[in-house]
This record gives structure tokens, sequence and C-alpha cells, in this order.
């Protein structure tokens, strides 16, 4: 069972404490790997989104506690877990398979979880702790640990060594002592005899003092009192010859062996030190208090065999009982009477310990005396010499000859047992869960469940590494891979069904509506079969029917177009035209992508002025309906047309569309030419027309861009051309359509020589002959357009070049509307000495103190420099250029996500776009 641990990230006071205990919910070991942890997070109390890429991880220490019942960097070791999105399990939890790493050695947890994502964004919980055990099981007995009988000599001599130590000590510090009190009272004496000094030197100057003779003799009766009772104490050399002499005669425990005890006896009659092995028999013999020998019994016993121990060598209270019960079931605890029935009427129960069978008598029962006064615990035994069963207390001790059966124990949750039988508790098995209204199903994150409308099979799209989820209350169930729930037979003739799941024997099923539901099953979700054009299923969880989302709709397709160019309508066949012809264009839907095949297409068949394009995702078949027609169970509609009287076609799709055959009005949302985030078209409108022709940047105006961006390369005779690629092989072909078969460069032919090419047949016969565009047709189409240009220097062109296309600006007055851009920055330069007022667009670089260091080389007061980077880069790096205070345009953007991402940086005023998208909608998204 997975226990749900509910914490909220904005971390509400819990109590005394500043740590919140899940000790009760979960706790670790040493050497544990993969070990689930279950949280539900919440924000404020409300089920956490996990918005914004937001994946769990934990952190703390593993160790002792400090004084502040913590764990820290001094008296723990430092552990981690960083999870992923696959961590999450739906409705604001998670789970998390802890590694070992987590658990390094005994003792506490202590830290706390949080969710965070790779741009930064970090939430934590409050402190939270739990175990850490050992991974040695700790294994008590009730009697003292065996010791042989050698081990107990060495410990008997030990002791007596500390003995004598201790004894000998005492005497070597009572001399000290003694000498110590000597020297004080020879000091006393030296004293004694100053002052006696004193005394003389007085009687000398008064004439009253002994002879020479008299104080020498005086003298010597003091030494001799002196060296007399000095030499009545022992020296040091007496004290240490002492301790040695004791050693010596200490035999340090060794036995000593004698052939037999008469031998003993004869040879010590009045008793020996240490023990005597006799070799005969093998006993031991000691001189006893009594003064006679005693004969300790063997010394030691022969090494036991491998192999030669047998249950019937243990003891009773030693082995695991086996039990089978009585053919009418397993035994009943009755939780009222406290009596514990085996439920042997017709039939007895018996188990099997130290090879032997115990039959359990019929109608046997045992009262439970333990349970009363606030006791929570029992044991229940069998006594093999009374042979009697018996509830005893928790911690009251086995006797010999007593085995334990089982443990039973009383919680405010419920009753529980454990033990080598199995039991019912008031006719319940105890592993059953009292099931609550609180259940809730979570889908896998990798996909949604299905539900088969014709063989009514409900799949619950469950996988190995990302599974479905039942919760329980606070209880989390795991699906198993690959389950599903099959209909009874009355399920497959009933209109109203039952999803259920049984989380015992981990099946599901559908079942009727009046079928009753299983034990240990719940009801997940029902089902109608008659609901509309196709059946609903009732859960709170999304699903699909059939394999479709029955929810699905044009809103939130992604459509991509094609390598080809997008999708065109040819307003006289009536045919919208995918353009899948070398490439294939695919949508997605609920994130996942339907690849269209080469050459789809959908012909109109309706004869009103309005049709609607669908298809069916799950076979890719497509048509069109009428305006007012009911949308099929199963399709998906892509786009309306309508023309209208004055033969123009409105369009409404997700993605772009061009007319053919009729006049194109576009209701496209403008990119304003001076909006805050300006929206610049890559090489014109790319998607649908040739790359950097005159059709292509006219398409660009009709769909809402005002910032055009091109490409320079110089032709032989050194006139400038909109081309990207200096060879022209990728953009033209040969007249009859066939593709150029050698390498062709535009610096190696002439203006004129470009007629002998066709550079609109790349994107179709509807632009066959579009020519390749010259630099000064564009400022002037850009003049007429109120268009800003964007300029590339493709490499580093001569004086004369550079001055002819300043020339050209100033002639058509657009030195205001255009920015001229490189990735070679020193190739502007001549450009800069004779516009010093221009705008200079700085192509990509790495963000690094050198790149900063380039570009504010070539700012001065009168120019603008605009930082132009891949839109590849992280936040952070775009962020840094923006902290520096240059303008960004980001390059090439064609997904809404992307666009959105760095929409919140400031200094961001440009997105370059092929079409794809419109930066203005998706800003707004």
């Amino acid at each position: 069972m997975i226990s749900t641990i509910t914490l909220d990230t904005y971390k509400q006071q819990i109590g005394s404490g500043d740590a919140f205990n899940l000790s009760d919910s979960f706790n670790g070991r040493v050497g544990d790997e993969q070990v689930p942890l279950v949280v539900q997070f919440k924000e404020r109390g409300l089920a956490q989104q996990f918005e914004d890429g937001l994946a769990p991880f934990l952190t703390g220490f593993v160790g002792s506690l400090d004084e502040n019942n913590q764990v820290t960097a001094d008296t723990g070791e430092a552990v981690s877990y960083v999870g992923t999105s696959d961590d999450i399990i739906g409705l604001g939890r998670v789970k998390m398979n802890l590694p070992g790493t987590m658990f390094p050695q005994e003792g506490y947890f202590y830290g706390f979880l949080g969710l965070q994502n790779a741009d930064g964004k970090r939430v934590t919980t409050f402190n939270v702790w739990f175990h850490v055990y050992n991974s040695n099981p700790d294994m008590f007995v009730n009697k003292s640990p065996f010791r042989t009988e050698l081990q107990k000599l060495l410990d008997s001599a030990q002791q007596a060594v500390t003995a004598t130590n201790s004894k000998y000590n005492a005497e070597f510090k009572s001399e000290l002592d003694k000498i110590a009190s000597l020297s004080s009272d020879a000091s006393n004496h030296l004293t004694e005899m100053i002052s006696q000094l004193d005394i003389l030197q007085a009687k000398i100057k008064s004439s009253d003092i002994a002879t020479n003779s008299q104080l020498e003799q005086a003298i010597n009766d003091i030494n001799t009192s002196l060296m007399s009772e000095i030499n009545q104490r022992p020296k040091n050399s007496d004290v240490v010859d002492m301790i040695e002499r004791g050693f010596t005669n200490f035999d340090g425990g060794q036995p000593h062996a004698i052939a037999d005890a008469t031998t003993l006896k004869s040879t010590y009659p009045n008793g020996h030190d240490g023990v005597f092995v006799t070799i005969d028999a093998g006993h031991k013999w000691m001189w006893g208090p009594d003064g006679t020998w005693v004969d300790g019994g063997l010394y030691q016993g022969t090494q036991i065999a491998s192999g030669s121990v047998d249950v019937s060598m243990l003891a009773n209270n030693a082995q695991t009982p086996i039990f089978i019960p009585s053919k009418d079931g397993i035994p009943n605890y009755d939780t009222n009477t406290m009596i514990l029935d085996f439920n042997c009427y017709t039939d007895s129960a018996y188990f099997m310990v130290s090879n032997k069978s115990v039959t359990v008598p019929e109608q046997t029962t045992v009262k439970n005396n333990t349970t009363v006064g606030g006791v929570t615990s029992t044991k229940l035994i069998y006594d093999m010499d009374a042979l009697s069963f018996e509830f005893i207390g928790w911690n009251q001790a086995l006797k010999s000859g007593q085995v334990i059966l089982g443990g039973l124990r009383q919680s405010d949750k419920g009753w529980y047992w454990s033990g080598s039988m199995s039991i019912t508790i008031d006719g319940k098995q105890v592993d059953q869960w009292d099931l609550t209204p609180d259940v809730q199903f979570s889908p896998s994150s990798k996909a949604m469940p299905n539900f088969n409308s014709t063989t009514r099979v409900f799949d619950f799209s469950s996988g190995i590494s990302t599974t479905a989820t039942l919760f329980i209350g606070e209880r989390g169930i795991a699906i198993p891979a690959g389950t599903t729930a099959l209909p009874t037979s009355t399920a497959m003739e009933a209109n109203t069904l039952r999803i259920v799941y049984n989380f015992q024997k981990e099946i599901g099923q559908v079942i009727g509506w009046s079928e009753k539901v299983a034990p240990y099953s719940v009801v997940i979700a029902s089902v109608l079969m008659n609901y509309g054009n196709h059946p609903i299923v009732i859960g709170d969880f999304p699903y699909t029917i059939d394999g479709i989302n029955p929810t699905v709709s044009r809103t939130n397709l992604d459509f991509v177009v094609s390598k080809d160019g997008a999708p065109f309508y040819d307003t006289v066949a009536n045919v919208l035209d995918f353009n899948c012809y070398t490439d294939q264009a695919y949508i997605y839907s609920d994130n996942k992508p339907y690849q269209f095949p080469k050459g789809a297409k959908i012909v109109s068949n309706q004869t009103g002025s309005s049709a609607r394009f669908i298809v069916n995702l799950a076979t890719m078949e497509m048509k069109t309906i009428a305006w007012d027609e009911k949308l099929p169970f199963g399709w998906t509609e892509l786009a309306a047309i309508r023309k209208t009287v004055a033969n123009e076609v409105l369009v409404t799709a997700n993605f772009p569309v061009t007319i053919k055959g009729a006049s194109f009005k576009s209701n496209a949302t403008v990119n304003a030419r001076d909006a805050k985030i300006i929206g610049i078209n890559h090489r014109g409108f790319n998607t649908i027309a040739p790359e950097e022709s005159k059709s292509a940047y006219l398409l660009s105006k009709q769909n809402g861009y005002y910032h055009w961006e091109g490409d320079l390369n110089f032709t032989k005779d050194n006139v400038p051309m909109m081309i990207h690629d200096l060879a022209i092989n990728r953009t033209a072909k040969n007249l009859d359509g066939t593709d150029l078969a050698t390498t062709v460069n535009l610096t190696d032919i002439n203006y004129a020589d470009l007629s002998n090419y066709d550079f609109g047949a790349v994107k179709g016969d509807r632009y066959r002959g579009e020519p390749l565009l010259r630099f000064e047709d564009l400022v002037r189409l850009a003049r007429y357009n109120d268009a800003f240009i964007h300029i590339e220097f493709k490499y580093e062109f001569t004086q004369e070049q550079v001055q002819a296309l300043h020339n050209i600006v100033v002639k058509y007055n657009m030195l205001d509307r255009i920015g001229w851009q490189a990735f070679g920055w020193d190739w502007l330069k001549p450009m800069m000495e004779l516009e010093p007022n221009g705008q200079y667009e700085l192509l990509g670089g790495d963000v690094t103190d050198d790149y900063f260091t380039k570009m504010a080389a070539l700012k001065t007061d009168t120019n603008t420099i605009i930082a132009s980077q891949n839109a590849a880069l992280s936040v952070d790096d775009i962020q840094k250029i923006a902290d520096k205070g240059y303008p960004i345009y980001l390059w090439t953007v064609d997904d809404g996500n992307t666009a959105r991402k760095f929409r919140d940086i400031g200094m961001v005023k440009g997105i370059m776009t092929n079409g794809a998208i419109n930066v203005a909608d998706e800003l707004t998204k």
C-alpha cells in the first residue's frame, strides 16, 4: 500500500514544532532502492496544477539529531532527489521512487520537499522528518548469549587480573602514602632543628650554649631515629617486586592437562591454582572453596558438523509454525466478545512445528483477556507442554515450549493482525480496506484511457514508466501496465454501464448498471451508450471513445504546413489542396501528431457558397459538409471557406491558406510597424510564395507584416539581388522546369543571364515565371507599402558595392526604413561610415564578455545597435543582453510557445518568422 502525504507549499503553521513528522506514513532503511513516496502537493489548500513544467524534488540531511532536534551538515550527510514530470500522477499528486542514495546511513532524514522547473521557479514545503533504519535486523532473545567454557575461563582470568591489579595498586599507593608521610615528618624535624638553631644562636649570644661534642651527639641521635623509622617502611623496589611476584604466580587462566581425576587428586591432594582438564573424560576440575576437587563437567564439546542440525534440535519457540486452517474456513476474531474462533466445526485445523503436527480440536476458541485497561496489543501463543492456546501481553516473554502464532493490535483506524496464519476480524479479512466515497481516478500522463464502443472494453492506458493511478481516500493504487476492463454478458446488452476496478485482484470490469459491485472493487466511471451519436463516459478524467477525443474541436488544433508551402484553395475547381507533394503537412491534436498523405486535398461537393472542410483523425479520411450540418462524431473541422458576391474568398482556419483564381483578401491580425514587439517576416511570406520574391513580400503585407527581411548578393556585373545562397540552384529551375545540372553562383553570371532561369517554379505552377528580385525593386516596393526592411550582408562587400547600396536607399528616401545586418559585424563598418545614424543589427554570437565588448565598440552616440539573436538561446542569456540595454530581435520563430517564452523581457523588440505563425496573435494568447 502506498500512503499519500499531503503537503502545502504555502507552509502554514503545523504546530509548535518546526518539522512535519512523516514517520507514521513513511520511513526508509539503509539499502532500500526505488522506494515509492506518494505526496499530494497543495497551495493554500488547493491541489497543485504543476504549471510551468514544475517537477518534484526532495533535499535534506540524514544522520543524528543535534541539540535542536535537527539534522544538519555537522551531524548528517546531505541527500537529494530531483524528479521529472513523469513523477506526476495527477490531482496534485506525485510518486517519487527514491533511490538508495537517499538512505546512506542510519538516523533521521530532516529536510523539505518542493517543486521546481528549468526556468528557476521553485516552491517548497515546510520541514519534514522520518526515520532511516539500519540495514541489519535487530534480533532479541530471552536468554543470555551462549559462551564456551574457554570463554568463561578467559573471563574469569580477566576478572582475576583486574582484582590483582586493583589489590597491588592499592598496596602500592598505601606504601607511597607512608613514604610521603615520612618525608613530611622529616620536613617537620628540619623545621624543628632550624628552630633549635635559632634558640642556640640566642644562647650563644647569651653564652648559654652546649659544646660541639654535645651538638654532634644530639644530631646523630636525630639521624639515627629518623633512618630507623624510614628503614622500617618498604622501598619502591620492594613494592614493584611484590607486584611482579604476584603476576608471576598467576597462571593466566590456561587449563592444565592431566591423565585423569585420580592422578589429579593424588598429585595435588591440597589443591592447586587454575583449571585442570582430564584427558580421559575431557572434564574440567577446579579446587573448590570447601577444600576438595570439583568436577565442572565437560570442558568443551566437539565441532558441530555441517548439516547435522535439523529442526528437531531447535527449541519450539525458535521456529515459525505453519498453520493449515480447517475446511470450514480461516479463524475469526470477534471484537465484541474478544474471542478467537478457529472455525473448526466439521473439520480440524492443524499447524506444524518441530516436525510435529499439532491438531486444533473442533470447536476450539480462545478468549482474549489482555486488551483491557488501555492495552492495545497482544500475542496469540500455543503452549506445547500444556497443549493449550492463550493470549498474552505483547511484551511478555515466551516460555520454553511456547510458540507464537501471531500478533493482534487495535487502533483508532481498526484492527490489525500479523502472524503465521490468516484470520478474519468480525467476518472480514484484515487486509480488506474500509472503502471511502472519496474515489478518484488519475490517468497516465502519456495516454488517455479509451472506451471501445463496439467491444465495450475499457483500456486504462496504464504504462510501465507512467501508470494510471486510483486514489481511495489517501491511498494511492498504481494500476498495472496493460490493464483493461472487460465487459460482462449483462454489460454487452445494457445501455448504462459502470467501470469498476478490483484492487485486490488488480483487474478491471465493465458491468451493467444493476449488477452488484464485487468486494475490494470501486466504481470509477459510468458509461451512457445511447448519448447522442456516441457513448459518453461520466467520470472526472479525460478519455477517448474509439481512440477519438470527443471534446476535440478545430480551436485546439495546431497545423504545420509542408515544406512545399501553405495549403491553397482553387476557386475554380473548389479544391482545398494541402500542398503535400515533396513533403507532408501534419496537425497536432491533444499533443498527438497526425500526418497528411502526399497529394492530400479535399474536393468540395457543396452547392452553396459555404463549405466546411473536415477530417477523421483516426482514418485521415477528409470531406466537406454544409455550414448548417452537424459535425459527425470522430470528425474534426479544419477550415471553413465562403465565396462572396464579389468573388472574394473568406477563409476561417488555424493555418494560412492562399487563394488561387480569386482576389485575395486576408483578415489576418496586423503586426504594426511601430508595435512594442514587431513581427518581421523572414525572406517574405516564404511558406507560400518563393522566398525573397515580389510575391512573397506582397503576401507579407496581406498577412499583416510591415517588417520584411532579406539577403543581399551581387551579380558578376555588380547588380545587388535579393537571394540567400551564393548558388542559385536551391531557388531556381531551368525554364522548362528541370533542375540545374551544375552549380551556378550568382557572382559568376551577369544580371542579364538571370532571365535564363525560373525563380518561382520551386513553389509550384502558380508562381512559374517569377524573376529574381533586385534590391532596388525591394526598396521601391517597401516605400510603396510603407514597410521597413532588414537587409543582411551575406559576405564582405567592397567599398564601391556598399556605396551603391547606400545610393539606392537615399534615392528612395528610405534611410529611416532600413536596418543593416550581418554575422560578420566588421562587414558593416563601411556602411556605418556612410550612414552614422543608421540601424545595425548584429547577428548571432555567444553571450560572453567578449560579445558585449565587441558590441560596445560598434555603438556610437548616433547609431542604433540591435542584438539579433537565435531564439534557441536560453531566457537567461537573452535577459543578460537586455540587462546591458540593447534592443533584441529573435530569429527564426515558427511556433507560438517560443514567441511567448520571451515576451516578458522588455528589451525584446522584434520576432522574426517564416509566416507559420502570426506574431501579434501568438503574443496575446
